[in-house]
């Protein structure tokens, strides 16, 4: 996706796994969080378009300040650029295409330029040992003074609570989650919303109960996730989005749940 880089207009960009959502590459120095949006913004559009049964969507675009995220499928990838506001996103999709198709050829004249750099040879530096210097290795003896003390007897201090560090894509799914159960149960229904994610926990998320749980009012890690489960927890914490979104669906109606997820994006970019 390095081709991105060359496309005049594309300011930051990001590339989401069309499969389970996960965040593979994030390019750019935008204050806004791109790949968080177009991971999010790209699985609500799934869900909202299989619920309501829109059919085939070909693009989303996302306004924000300044600047514009669109969010597209390519080749089994969900492509998110951000672009200048004024930017047309049909624009936007046919520029990028037009460079993918012709990025062969672009590729052959960068390697017939790099067969005819000419490596520049290595000159070497030798340094001569003036005569009458020696090298002298230093040995320090460190002493060590055992002072015995007498002390009462204490017992031995609680383990050390394990510190939580989770991979970015596994983060991104959690928030998301937390900032849906927050947005769903505002207006004193919280309660109600923590149940139901109990209930997606018991129906989705079997293999990782022994791992997570609501803690506090959120669902958290109680300890680290093993690495090389990192895609299989993304794919579950994407399927306990989706199984939310269609509750508020059913609960809400399809207009009030829109406006619930649109302001957890609107939370997520100011995160």
């Amino acid at each position: 996706m390095e081709i991105l880089d060359k496309i005049p207009g594309i300011m930051n960009y990001a590339v989401i796994n069309a499969e389970d959502g996960s965040i593979e590459k994030v390019k750019g120095s935008s204050t806004s969080p791109v790949g968080d949006l177009a991971a999010f913004f790209s699985s609500a559009a799934e869900v909202i378009k299989n619920t309501l049964n829109l059919g085939e969507i070909h693009l989303v675009s996302l306004v924000y300040g300044a600047n514009r995220l669109v969010i597209f499928l390519h080749e089994g990838k969900y492509l998110g650029v951000e672009v200048e506001r004024d930017e047309k996103p049909l624009d936007v999709i046919e520029r990028i295409k037009e460079q993918f198709t012709g990025k062969g050829e672009k590729e052959e004249i960068k390697e017939e330029v790099i067969q005819k750099i000419e490596e520049k040879p290595v000159e070497e530096k030798i340094v001569e040992e003036k005569p009458g210097e020696e090298k002298i290795a230093e040995h320090k003896v460190e002493e060590k003074v055992i002072e015995e003390e007498v002390e009462e007897v204490k017992p031995p201090p609680p383990p050390a609570k394990e510190e939580i560090h989770l991979p970015r894509s596994i983060l991104s799914k959690l928030t998301q989650i937390n900032l849906l159960i927050e947005e769903f149960g505002s207006g004193g229904n919280k309660v109600h919303w923590l149940e139901i994610l109990n209930q997606g926990l018991g129906i989705i998320a079997t293999d990782i109960l022994p791992i997570v749980g609501i803690i506090g009012e959120k669902m958290e890690f109680k300890q680290n996730p093993p690495s090389e489960k990192e895609d299989d927890i993304v794919q579950i914490l994407r399927t306990l989005i989706d199984f939310l979104v269609k509750k508020a669906v059913e609960e809400m109606g399809s207009s009030q749940a829109r406006v619930k997820v649109q302001a957890v994006i609107e939370k997520m970019k100011q995160s």
